[in-house]
């Protein structure tokens, strides 16, 4: 004889399912991109304010040691962190007074290295790319620059992941930067998925307000 399952045993599957997934990481990327997108529901919609509720999102979420966010300004056209979260008030104010062009975020320039992680995001690697006496000034805890790398998982101090936040035709308008995580690893493959789909959202809330070429 088929057995038959009645409806309130569906519901309690359903809802018991739900309750556990919380706490599986894949289920917790998805919270933070819920969150970021109800920001969007905001209005008026106010670029700085989201822009930093996003780095602090990402930040805390991901346990990471400190998040940045860069635009594209819409006067001069030049590129500039715009907020943080996690990054102490001295590297903060040093990092805050830099300035790059479009072509300082191509994956080799005379300045930095960096290898592709994919079409979005890019790792920047300590050893590959040495630190002079004002580099140093930015990291948010520059006594623990130099140190050894043990495993392909840990990540250095001066170690950092950009993602790029592209508009039409794939058009720079800013980007995410993230350090290794409060342990000294590198995020995992879901996290930077994750960013790069926040990414995505904040282009398209980049765009609606006039911020694409």
């Amino acid at each position: 004889m088929a057995v038959v399952v009645n409806a309130d045993s569906v519901i309690r599957k359903l809802k018991f399912d739900h309750i556990r997934a919380k706490n599986e990481h894949e289920f917790r990327s998805l919270e933070l991109l819920t969150s970021v997108l109800l920001h969007l529901r905001s209005r008026p919609l106010v670029i700085q304010n989201m822009i930093q509720e996003t780095a602090n999102l990402i930040q805390k979420h991901f346990k990471f040691r400190y998040t940045m966010i860069g635009l594209r300004n819409l006067t001069d056209g030049l590129y500039y962190y715009e907020v943080n979260s996690g990054m102490r008030q001295e590297a903060w104010t040093n990092q805050k007074s830099r300035k790059y062009k479009k072509e300082d975020f191509e994956l080799s320039t005379s300045s930095y290295s960096a290898a592709e992680i994919s079409k979005l995001s890019r790792v920047y690697l300590e050893e590959v790319n040495p630190l002079g006496a004002t580099d140093v000034s930015v990291l948010n805890r520059p006594v623990l620059h130099g140190g050894r790398r043990k495993t392909d998982e840990d990540a250095l101090e001066a170690d950092f992941i950009d993602t790029l936040i592209l508009g039409p035709g794939d058009d720079l308008l800013g980007w995410i930067e993230y350090s290794g995580t409060v342990t000294g690893k590198f995020p995992d493959a879901v996290t930077i998925k994750s960013i790069e789909v926040i990414a995505g959202i904040l282009s398209v809330a980049l765009v609606s307000l006039g911020y694409a070429q």
